[in-house]
């Protein structure tokens, strides 16, 4: 399925037909690119670049931004396909293979990532504590993921009852069969604190409207909705930094960097 989406973009919502193609090319302009550094500005602010491991890597955009910055990458996929790419036009070290696999061999990093991939998880308590372990002491884990608590379901709800349940398809623009669930602010908060980790981050964000194909009137629908959403605080996409916690016999200077938890 993975390997189709990236090659052509084939899935069940039409819109994302050109959402992968941003997964290739590490330049300024690519909106993807200029997310991941946001992303890094953020992980930078509590800790500096060192060992990083990006679980569900595809491609290897992430880590090859993150290399530009000073961090030593590696990365971890099932896509044959998109490893190769990964090796092949980046350079990089990356390991095909399942995480769960992979998270018993006692390899250690100061970041460990993983973006759009904890919804595709079936037991996702598991999967976070998995990264967790990939944690060095003090370690920090980024995680993003889609937001159940957003104007999309919403307005998408509102129209189905509105509809006595006959109205489905803005429903199934969010709810893909790729997700086996979908975490609110507080509930990605629970999970992460429940993992033994400390949240410093926790923000919304909406998705970049540039890297989806749709219609010019629905591109103004959705304009108009995700400007609402930012008033609101109802944004589509949710973006956390944690850190590792402490045991009894560790509280050196990387925990104390990690500062306040933060809810923009």
């Amino acid at each position: 399925m993975f390997s189709s989406l990236y090659r052509s973009g084939e899935g069940s919502v039409p819109e994302l037909k050109t959402y992968y193609d941003f997964c290739f090319d590490d330049e300024p302009r690519n909106p993807l690119v200029q997310l991941y550094e946001s992303w890094l500005d953020e992980i930078e602010r509590h800790q500096s670049p060192g060992t990083l491991l990006d679980v569900g890597c595809g491609t290897g955009l992430f880590l090859s931004v993150a290399r530009r910055r000073g961090w030593d990458p590696f990365g971890i996929d099932e896509c044959e396909e998109a490893l190769a790419y990964a090796r092949d036009q980046f350079g990089l070290e990356v390991w095909a293979g399942r995480f769960a696999e992979f998270a018993t061999g006692g390899r250690y990093f100061d970041v460990v990532t993983g973006w759009d991939i904890i919804e595709h998880a079936r037991e996702p308590l598991k999967f976070l504590q998995a990264m967790r372990d990939c944690l060095a002491p003090g370690g920090l884990l980024g995680i993003s993921t889609p937001n159940q608590r957003s104007i999309l379901d919403l307005v998408a709800g509102a129209l189905y009852r509105a509809t006595a349940h006959r109205l489905t398809w803005p429903l199934e623009k969010f709810y893909i069969e790729q997700h086996f669930l979908y975490y609110s602010p507080d509930t990605l908060a629970a999970s992460l604190t429940s993992s033994d980790l400390d949240l410093i981050c926790l923000r919304r964000e909406s998705t970049d409207l540039r890297r989806l194909t749709m219609s010019p009137p629905m591109f103004m629908v959705l304009r108009v909705l995700f400007a609402a959403a930012r008033v609101l605080g109802l944004e589509n996409r949710l973006f956390a930094v944690a850190r590792a916690r402490s045991g009894d016999g560790d509280s050196g200077s990387a925990s104390g960097r990690a500062g306040g938890q933060a809810l923009e």
